[in-house]
C-alpha cells in the first residue's frame, strides 16, 4: 500500500507537466492563428501599396506631360492606413504571443528536467524500498533452533577399592569435549547472525541519512514542493523505525553472543565437576534442562550466579521469558548448592 502511495504521489508531477504541455500547445495552435491573420493583412497592405505605387507613377507621368496630377483617392488612402494601424497590432500581439509561447517552452523543458529528477528518485525509492523489505524480513526471521543436546555419558563404575561415597541425587557427568563442540557451534551461529544484521544497520543507516538530506534540500527548494516534503518526512520517520528495531535486534544478538563466550571460557573450570540435576528446581522440566545444557549451564552454581545480562540471554535464547525470576531459579539453585556442596564461594 506504501508502494502504491509513493507511485501516485509521484505521478503527480507528471499530471502537472502533462497539463502544461497542452497549455503550450494551446498557445502555440493560438499563435498559428494569429500568424495566418498576419499573413492576411500583409497581403492587403501589399495589395494596397501597388494600388499606391500605380498612383504615384500615374501622377508623377502626368507631371512628366504637364498633365495636371490625378488627385490621391481618399478611400485608398484610408484603407492604406487602416491597414498599416492593423499590421502594426497584429504584429504587437504575434510578438506577445511569441514571447508566452517561449516562456510556455521555458516552462515545458523545465518540468521535462524535473520529471527526469522525480523519476530517478523514484528508481532510488524503490531500490530503497526493496533492500528495507529484505531487510525487514531478514530481521523478523526467526533464530534457528536450538541443536539437540548430547547424550550424557554413562556413569563410571566406581571400581571396589575407591572408598564409598554418599549417595546424590545427580545426573551422570556431561562430555566436556562435546558439550563445548555444541556451544561453539551456537556462538558462531551467533557471530554469524549479528554481522548480517550490521550490515543491513549500515544499510538502514544510510537509508536515514539520504532522507534526512532530501529533506534539507526540500526545506530550502523555491517553490515549496509540500507533497514531496511530507512524503520524504513519512520515508524518514518509518526508515528511524525500523533502524531502532535492528539497534534493538543487535543489541539482543551481541548480548547473548557475550553471554555464551564467558559460559564458554569457564568450561575448563568445569571439566571435572559432575554435572548438577537441574530439573530439581521448580520450573525447569527436562526440555529445558536439555536446552540449558546444550548452552553450557551444567550445575546449580552456574544459575544461582547468573547475573542481570546472564538471565536475560538465556531468557531469550530458550524462550522461558521471565519464569526463572518469576520462580526463584537463582535462589533455588543456591538453596541445592549449598544443601550438597557447602556455601557457595
Amino acid at each position: 500500500m506504501s508502494s502504491l502511495l509513493w507511485l501516485l504521489l509521484y505521478l503527480a508531477p507528471l499530471l502537472g507537466l502533462t497539463a502544461a504541455l497542452f497549455a503550450w500547445f494551446g498557445w502555440q495552435w493560438r499563435g498559428s492563428d494569429m500568424q495566418k491573420r498576419i499573413d492576411e493583412l500583409a497581403a492587403q497592405i501589399d495589395t494596397a501599396q501597388a494600388a499606391l505605387r500605380q498612383a504615384e507613377t500615374d501622377r508623377a507621368t502626368a507631371l512628366a506631360a504637364n498633365a495636371p496630377p490625378a488627385p490621391q483617392d481618399p478611400a485608398v488612402a484610408a484603407e492604406l492606413q487602416s491597414l498599416r494601424g492593423d499590421l502594426k497590432s497584429a504584429q504587437s500581439e504575434a510578438r506577445l504571443h511569441q514571447d508566452q509561447a517561449t516562456k510556455a517552452n521555458e516552462a515545458a523543458q523545465a518540468l521535462e528536467t524535473e520529471m527526469a529528477r522525480l523519476l530517478a528518485d523514484l528508481e532510488h525509492l524503490r531500490a530503497a524500498h526493496t533492500s528495507a523489505q529484505v531487510e525487514l524480513e531478514n530481521l523478523r526471521s526467526p533464530a534457528p533452533a536450538p541443536a539437540p543436546a548430547p547424550a550424557p555419558a554413562p556413569a563410571a563404575v566406581e571400581t571396589a577399592e575407591a572408598p564409598a561415597k554418599p549417595k546424590r541425587k545427580r545426573s551422570t557427568p556431561a562430555k566436556p569435549k562435546a558439550a563445548t563442540s555444541t556451544l561453539r557451534e551456537k556462538v558462531t551461529v551467533l557471530e554469524g547472525q549479528l554481522s548480517t544484521h550490521q550490515t543491513g544497520l549500515a544499510t538502514l543507516t544510510q537509508e536515514r541519512d539520504d532522507w534526512q538530506r532530501r529533506i534539507t534540500k526540500l526545506e530550502g527548494q523555491t517553490p515549496a514542493d509540500p507533497a514531496g516534503l511530507g512524503l520524504a518526512r513519512r520515508s524518514l520517520a518509518d526508515s528511524e523505525k525500523r533502524l531502532a528495531i535492528a539497534t534493538a535486534e543487535i543489541e539482543r544478538l551481541r548480548l547473548q553472543t557475550q553471554v555464551l563466550r564467558r559460559v564458554e571460557e569457564g568450561e575448563s573450570a568445569l571439566l571435572t565437576v559432575p554435572d548438577d540435576d537441574l530439573t530439581q528446581i521448580k520450573g525447569i522440566k527436562k526440555i529445558i534442562s536439555e536446552q540449558l545444557r546444550a548452552h553450557g549451564i551444567r550445575t546449580w552454581r552456574q544459575i544461582a550466579q547468573w547475573n542481570e545480562d546472564e538471565q536475560r540471554a538465556f531468557s531469550e535464547l530458550l524462550a522461558f521469558k521471565n519464569r526463572a525470576t518469576r520462580e526463584q531459579w537463582q535462589q533455588q539453585a543456591r538453596a541445592l548448592h549449598e544443601a550438597a556442596h557447602g556455601p557457595l564461594s
